[in-house]
């Protein structure tokens, strides 16, 4: 394994388990409380990051995207009060059950695709697949502090680490 795709794994492994530790015991009216008009809901938010594994990072893995979850959590759309949402147990359990071959796709990446062009613009001075590998990550980490917070907001613990 390349060392750059080593480290995408290892980035990619160690969210998996952050997503896991913030969303452990919310429950699912929990994930639909809303603090502020201004942000966006814990169910929303996780939706949202699942939303972009399942597509983006699923296809640089070397997976079939899916786009199920594109017109609640897709890149554009925002929370709707009056929509109704995947209860937060489906999320998680989607989550989990696509960690792994994700992480065994990002990890098996031949250096030649990564090295390639990317497709997709991202704000990283990276223009190849590694790059946008590299944002999507990014990307992942920060919702899933945005998770933290909203964690702490409905009562909870801090988020683990371990």
């Amino acid at each position: 394994m390349a060392i750059a795709t080593a480290a995408l794994k290892a980035q990619i492994d160690l969210q998996t388990r952050l997503f896991n530790n913030v969303a452990e015991g919310i429950s699912d009216t929990e994930s639909g409380q809303r603090n502020s008009e201004q942000i966006n809901n814990m169910k929303w938010v996780a939706g949202h990051i699942l939303h972009t594994r399942l597509g983006s990072m699923s296809k640089l893995a070397g997976l079939q995207p899916d786009d199920t979850y594109e017109a609640k959590f897709g890149r554009g759309n925002s929370f709707d009060p009056a929509a109704t949402y995947p209860p937060i147990e489906e999320i998680r359990d989607r989550w989990q059950a696509t960690a792994a071959a994700i992480s065994e796709g990002i990890g098996k990446m031949p250096e030649d695709m990564a090295a390639s062009k990317s497709p997709a613009q991202v704000p990283i001075a990276d223009d190849t697949i590694r790059g946008l590998a590299s944002f999507l990550v990014s990307h992942e980490a920060y919702h899933i502090g945005q998770l933290g917070i909203l964690r702490k907001m409905v009562g909870k613990d801090a988020m683990s680490f371990k």
